[in-house]
């Protein structure tokens, strides 16, 4: 059986398929993955490993870096530290910090505070912690509750391992030795 162009059942399979052509046309969407943002410290978090050789001969020559190729890396950096201008507070310092490394290649000195004043801080983060509960509470503010009590070891104490020890005398090659005086 042939089917014509004026037969309906013919007219709406034609439909059907442009239909789908026009919805898997309209599904294909291009990806385009935007850089980070400006990078806030250099610190590395991991260490950086050197990507391995694609190359099928480990013999391979390759060819010498041209000059007219940008260093991405100094340019990253120039780019940081023109932008570390406008860094502020911790973020200042530590941008500070990590150039003296750079200088010096050992860490810089932190300013010590006196423990009368570490104390008096101390003191007064109490005081607001205090004065924030009580505040919440009366606020109706449900918080959690902040347990005081250490928790127990995981790990298992010697006692635990080898039972109890004796309060008097030393062992030796496995024989407790006690002194001839009675106790």
């Amino acid at each position: 059986m042939t089917t014509s162009p004026a037969d309906p059942r013919s007219a709406q399979r034609t439909a059907v398929q442009a239909a789908k052509q026009r919805k898997q046309q309209a599904r294909s969407v291009e990806v385009v993955e935007c850089p980070g943002g400006f990078p806030l410290s250099q610190k590395p978090n991991k260490r950086q490993r050197e990507p391995a050789s694609v190359s099928d001969t480990p013999n391979e020559k390759r060819p010498p870096k041209s000059k007219s190729l940008l260093d991405w890396n100094t340019t990253v950096q120039q780019v940081r530290s023109y932008g570390a201008t406008a860094f502020v507070g911790k973020q200042k310092r530590n941008f500070e910090d990590e150039q003296y490394k750079l200088l010096t290649g050992r860490h810089r000195k932190k300013h010590q505070v006196p423990l009368p004043i570490v104390r008096g801080i101390q003191k007064k983060a109490a005081a607001r912690q205090v004065r924030e509960l009580r505040e919440a509470k009366e606020a109706g503010i449900v918080l959690p509750t902040v347990s005081t009590k250490r928790k127990d070891k995981k790990g298992s104490s010697a006692s635990d391992v080898h039972g109890p020890a004796p309060s008097i005398g030393f062992m030796s090659k496995g024989v407790l030795r006690l002194k001839k005086k009675p106790l």
